[in-house]
């Protein structure tokens, strides 16, 4: 029986067009057999397979753009430049209020990559390994030089996109045959490698981890891999890869609440343009 899988790149703040094709699908009633989510990509693969529709532009684009979740506030009170805390404890355990159950008990099957940081390795979880207090999906969101890492038992946890940004071979792997890969870049984005004083910092920062800093100088190479491969299953009429049509100038850590509203109604509206492909695609 065919399959359809949906892969959801991270961002940071780019995920606002993200959620802006989610809540257009969710308008229109498409339904997928399996969900992958990296990074920020994996909060809203949670928010899509419960349902949590509101949630979409409310943590995309309202909170995001908040003092408390990127710059000086957080520097202030998380001793980090993104206020992972701010945005996990504060706003969707406390003032969302989102049910973790309503994600464990979905009907839709659901992986998140997190990377373990003693292993050195990445862990894709399933909606029954996710905890009720939303730290796996916090670690997830975790860049390794944006945050602190989550501790969880005896074990800290970071964002897997250190390993995967696209993570195409997940869908494959559960037995997905078509593909829905949605990815917060425009055609025109060039990924670079990181720049000396950046991977100097990284070096430092994880000076006991020889794998992991050797996967951040290939993490270039692995990006251009991955969407290599969604384009040449595209070729094949087996995915479609939704991109923004045009850059807003969001950066990962910058974006106003005008620029990431933009945004989310730019993946709303590329969406509605390709409407009669995907629903063809998807029947």
């Amino acid at each position: 029986m065919s399959k359809l899988g949906l892969v959801l790149e991270g961002g940071g703040l780019r995920a606002a067009y993200t959620a802006g094709v989610l809540r257009w699908f969710k308008d229109n009633h498409v339904n997928v057999d399996f969900v992958v989510g990296v990074s920020s990509g994996a909060l809203l693969a949670t928010l899509f397979v419960a349902d949590e529709n509101e949630a979409l532009e409310l943590l995309a684009v309202d909170y995001a753009s908040k003092k408390e979740n990127v710059g000086w506030s957080p520097m202030i009170r998380e001793f980090a430049p993104v206020g992972y805390n701010y945005l996990f404890k504060e706003i969707v355990q406390k003032e969302l209020k989102l049910d973790m159950n309503k994600v464990i008990n979905s009907s839709i099957p659901l992986e998140i990559g997190v990377y373990d940081l003693y292993g050195q390795q990445t862990l894709w979880l399933t909606n029954k390994d996710l905890d009720l207090e939303w730290k796996f999906v916090h670690a997830s969101c975790v860049l390794p030089i944006a945050g602190r890492s989550v501790r969880i038992g005896e074990r800290r946890y970071l964002d897997a996109g250190l390993t995967s940004m696209i993570a195409i071979d997940r869908s494959l792997a559960n037995g997905c045959d078509r593909h829905i890969v949605i990815t917060t870049k425009d055609k025109g984005f060039v990924r670079k490698q990181n720049s000396k004083h950046l991977q100097f910092i990284l070096d430092v920062m994880y000076a006991r981890f020889p794998i992991m800093r050797k996967q951040f100088r290939l993490r270039t190479g692995i990006y251009y891999e991955e969407k290599a491969k969604v384009e040449a299953l595209e070729e094949k009429n087996e995915a479609i890869f939704l991109r923004p049509s045009k850059d807003l100038g969001v950066k990962r850590f910058s974006g106003d609440y005008n620029q990431l509203k933009a945004l989310y109604d730019l993946g709303y509206q590329d969406t509605e343009m390709r409407k009669e492909h995907i629903l063809k695609f998807i029947r």
